[in-house]
């Protein structure tokens, strides 16, 4: 315990020196006109912060300068959401800060009170006078505490919201320690041995104050009687049992299993399976007392993009004009025609298509540093359609990047941004390059309630044009009636059934009256404190309206190696696999069944925007009679839709928790990181499931955190999953080992550590429960003190312990091939009631072995040394504490089934060091066993007790695993070889 106390205190400090690190940081603000260099911690609002690149953001700021161009800058925001791409922070529209600096005019901030909302701001600039008017700011122009200044020089904000304030603070929350489900039997053992402990200490005592009451007052040379009816006197017969029998209870397991827990870990970080080459990413341990939790593993939850696939956007097909075309490198190929295309030879409509993707984005360009001389350049056309422009092209979106990636191929450059003016080359032939040049008015950002984005673009021509991009569902209601929104469609879902990702592209123009009124609307919007929001997404609804589809896209995102292999081992293994994703129905459903989350003969039940209750409870009602009935052996799929899961879990969570828990394979999609993590809770309050969750971004972190076991994979989305995680792996596929094998481990070596101990408790503490019958119940211990003290540390602890760390029941090939020993570890089975009374009685007969032998060689003859001395109290204890020793180090031995030569050298020190520590603790002069232990080894009777002693002990466990060795090992080899057909087969299908 005081080991433990000290690792949490250490860390404890470490974390407190880390905050004081962070406290302590110099910044640099401006005060009074000077530039002052102060402590981070002593920020207040209204100061004027200066931040440099590659250096954090101390406080919450309003970007009102930056020396970059255009008066904005890029943040990493890896810190907040965990998003590797750089966004951009944009200074206040219309506001010059040189200027009014240089006037002592810089303005009044008036913002609302700080929300943990990181995605939304409300406030604006006023002035003293009114004729530069109020300036709207909103989130693009926060610098929020956490982000990473990249590329400028410095940058100039104003804090607003500081220390506890600030939105990361108001986001960090206390989420509760997560406990193992092995605490639970631990806790139940160790209660049934504290009264198991009071109730023998109970009976001894009832018995003591008996022999007090009837053989005391006969022996009247022990003096005055005390008054046993005292209380005092009770409490301290009572209590001196207690102390005597105190080592019944395994307090010191504790330590073992921290132990245990270290090690686990550390076979973990260094497994070379679970280490990836090409990111240098070796599993991540965060929580270490989980680790037995990974072999107990009911329920696993999973994302899909990141986790079952790479990622890794590939703009791989598009419809356009009543033709699907595939991207190839540099041309457009369409299958139907077997035909390729230059994009400068395809008609204006396809044109506009492309056009439409090159310019409705949100995407920025790192400055390029070009060190090479001209005559090492490539030509025009190969240098922009190369890494270097792509290389620096920075988005939030993955998509937003491939579909760019895939027009620049293609010959249509998205190649810089210069004061809102978008600049494209356009390359129709390799001397033929077009320059274009649109200025973008506004931009009517992304979000999952409107699932749609749209910029307004002022082409060379002066024509205001709207163009909008975005789930299929959001677009097409929104478009003009014509015959190819029937086409697109169709074609979208065509896409959407060989897993690709879609998205339907529209445009339309505005006049300069409706632009105008647009603009005054949405200005109106930005500087309300309140409602801010909805304002905005009501404008951005008006002006969408009346849009002229263009086409659709598909993007690939490849499966993850290994994936399908990973998921039916883990689905043999006895798990639930239930995938959470936000994509839509038909994409998700086809990636789950290629990666195999569904299987192909499976019977697929579909529950999509049903939110009526009554006919939710029938549809759940149909389905829950179809699986009761048993008329079809076929497993079962459920495939549910957000606003179908949403209902469900406002009416009817329990039933359609009970159903989905009968089914092999669950698919919900369509969902926000809220509704993943309530879907976990319900399910983990559904019944003892051992829930886990896996992903990749920062939207899975709540599932991650609310799961008993969480395991982030740093992705591409960033690290935020494999940091929030208890445990972070590469790669998918490492899920297999991490939870088969190690999972597998962990489970078994600490069930036979927690048994073990409790197992040598019960024999060293029950010979001296029995000793009690033969001393009047006086509370004297059979045992030397060395021997208490040393038989936890020395005589027995290390091999055991050795082999609780190092134990493997089935090589780990074993436990890959043949998923379904799994199951045998599932639920606690090896810690069940039965194995624990098993072990309890296997150290009850030893102890009564062992003390009633050395009883019967002293009770008719104790002259048992060869000069011819009698036996005294320290040699019978001296007798029973060598046997015990031989018998626990020597059934480790037998209950081993992977004895390296450490362990056996474990076990063969530890008898030495017993014998050797008690050899020489007997040459020393006053103690009891002065001289003992040197007539014990020259004793023929002891080494036969010895020998007889032991045999007797060991043979009914030698006997019992022969037999198990002999008859049930053969019929688990027979099980596992069907399990490999069978799992041959599936694979095969």
């Amino acid at each position: 315990m005081i080991v433990t106390a000290l690792k949490e205190g250490l860390e404890d400090y470490s974390r407190s020196k880390s905050d004081r690190i962070v406290n302590s940081a110099k910044v640099t603000v401006i005060r009074n006109g000077k530039e002052q260099c102060i402590n981070s911690e002593y920020i207040i609002p209204g100061d004027l912060v200066i931040v440099t690149s590659a250096n954090d953001v101390p406080c919450d700021l309003v970007l009102l300068h930056s020396y970059g161009s255009e008066n904005m800058c890029f943040v990493n925001t890896a810190n907040l959401d965990g998003e590797t791409n750089l966004k951009t922070i944009c200074g206040p529209s219309n506001y010059a800060y040189l200027s009014l600096e240089h006037d002592k005019n810089l303005g009044i901030i008036v913002c609302e009170p700080s929300t943990s909302d990181l995605y939304s701001f409300n406030g604006r600039i006023e002035f003293k006078t009114d004729s530069n008017g109020a300036i709207p700011l909103t989130i693009d122009n926060l610098l929020l505490r956490g982000v990473r200044i990249r590329g400028q020089g410095r940058v100039i904000g104003c804090a607003i919201y500081t220390g506890m304030s600030t939105k990361l603070q108001l986001n960090s929350r206390y989420t509760g320690n997560k406990s193992a489900s092995s605490e639970q039997y631990i806790n139940k053992f160790i209660i049934a041995l504290i009264v198991g402990m009071v109730i023998v200490v109970f009976i001894l005592y009832l018995i003591e104050r008996q022999k007090a009451a009837n053989v005391y007052p006969t022996v009247y040379y022990l003096g005055p009687l005390p008054d046993y009816n005292a209380v005092l006197q009770i409490f301290e017969d009572f209590l001196s049992f207690l102390i005597l029998f105190n080592y019944m209870v395994p307090i010191s397991m504790y330590m073992n299993i921290e132990l245990y827990r270290v090690f686990g870990a550390l076979f973990m970080k260094s497994d070379l399976c679970l280490y990836d080459e090409e990111t240098d990413q070796p599993c991540s341990v965060n929580a270490s007392n989980l680790n037995e939790d990974l072999g107990q593993i009911n329920i696993l939850f999973s994302d899909k993009t990141g986790t079952l696939t790479k990622n890794q956007m590939i703009f791989l097909k598009c419809y356009t004009e009543g033709t699907n075309y595939h991207l190839q490198n540099t041309q457009l190929y369409c299958p139907n025609t077997d035909e390729r295309y230059e994009l400068g030879s395809m008609s204006p409509e396809v044109l506009d298509f492309f056009e439409a993707l090159a310019l409705c984005h949100t995407v920025d360009i790192l400055e390029a540093y070009d060190e090479r001389s001209s005559t090492e350049r490539q030509s025009e056309h190969d240098s922009l359609i190369t890494s270097d422009i792509i290389g620096r092209y920075q988005a939030s979106s993955p998509d937003e990047k491939a579909i760019l990636e895939g027009c620049a191929r293609l010959g249509l450059i998205f190649k810089s941004i210069d004061n809102n003016t978008l600049h494209l080359n356009r390359i129709l032939h390799e001397e033929d390059v077009q320059e274009l040049q649109y200025e973008r008015l506004q931009v009517l950002e992304f979000s999952s309630e409107r699932k749609r984005m749209s910029v307004i673009i002022r082409d060379e021509n002066d024509v205001i044009w709207l163009y909008s991009k975005g789930a299929e569902t959001s677009i097409l209601p929104r478009c003009n009636k014509s015959p190819q929104i029937e086409q697109i469609d169709a074609q979208i879902t065509e896409y959407a059934k060989e897993g690709l990702r879609t998205l339907a592209v529209a445009r339309r123009t505005l006049t300069k009256s409706e632009y105008e009124t647009f603009v005054a609307s949405i200005n109106s919007a930005n500087i309300q404190l309140m409602n801010r929001k909805e304002l905005i997404a009501q404008c951005y609804d008006n002006i969408e309206v009346g849009l002229d589809l263009l086409g659709a896209t598909a993007l690939e995102d490849a499966l993850q190696d290994n994936v399908d292999k990973t998921l039916v081992a883990l689905q043999e293994a006895g798990l639930k696999i239930w995938v959470l994703t936000g994509d839509k129905v038909e994409t998700a459903f086809n990636i789950g069944m290629a990666c195999k989350h569904i299987p192909s003969s499976a019977e697929v039940h579909f529950l999509i925007n049903l939110t009526d209750p009554m006919e939710l409870e029938g549809r759940l009602k149909q389905i829950e009679v179809g699986l009761s009935s048993g008329s079809s052996k076929l497993p079962t799929a459920l495939v549910i839709d957000g606003t179908t899961v949403a209902a469900l879990l406002l009416h009817l969570p329990k039933k359609f928790a009970d159903l989905a828990l009968q089914c092999k394979a669950v698919l919900c999609c369509r969902l926000s990181p809220l509704q993943k993590s309530e879907i976990v809770m319900l399910i983990k309050k559904s019944g003892s499931h051992i829930t886990a969750a896996i992903g990749d971004g920062a939207n899975d972190v709540s599932m991650i955190q609310e799961a008993h076991i969480g395991i982030g994979i740093p992705g591409r989305e960033g690290k935020q999953a494999a940091r929030s995680a208890d445990y972070a792996i590469a790669k998918f596929d490492m899920l297999q080992r991490l939870l088969l094998v190690h999972g597998h481990y962990n489970t078994e070596r600490l069930a036979f550590l927690v048994l073990f101990y409790c197992y040598k408790n019960i024999i060293i503490t029950g010979c001296m429960a029995l000793f009690q019958v033969y001393d009047l119940f006086s509370a004297t211990s059979v045992y030397n003190d060395l021997y208490l003290w040393l038989f936890d540390i020395i005589y027995i602890s290390f091999s055991f312990t050795y082999l609780a760390m190092s134990e493997k029941h089935y090589s780990e090939n074993t436990l890959l091939r043949f998923p379904i020993l799994y199951k045998g570890i599932a639920h606690n089975k090896l810690t069940s009631w039965r194995t624990f009374i098993i072990w309890i009685l296997n150290a009850a007969v030893q102890m009564l072995i062992i003390f009633y032998f050395a009883y019967a060689i002293l009770y008719d003859n104790n002259i048992v040394f060869k000069h011819g001395q009698t036996a005294d109290f320290s040699t019978f204890g001296t007798m029973l504490i060598m046997v015990l020793v031989l018998v626990g180090n020597l059934k480790v031995l037998l209950v081993s089934h992977y004895m390296s030569y450490l362990n056996f050298a474990f076990i063969v020190i530890s008898i030495i060091a017993f014998m050797l520590s008690t050899y020489l603790y007997n040459l020393g002069g006053g103690n009891t066993l002065y001289h003992v232990y040197n007539m014990f080894l020259s004793s023929l009777p002891m080494w036969l007790y010895i020998i007889i002693s032991t045999v007797a002990c060991l043979l009914p466990d030698f006997l019992m695993k022969a037999v198990n060795d002999m008859f049930l090992e053969p019929t688990l080899r027979q099980k596992r070889k069907s399990s490999n057909r069978s799992t041959s087969k599936n694979l095969d299908a």
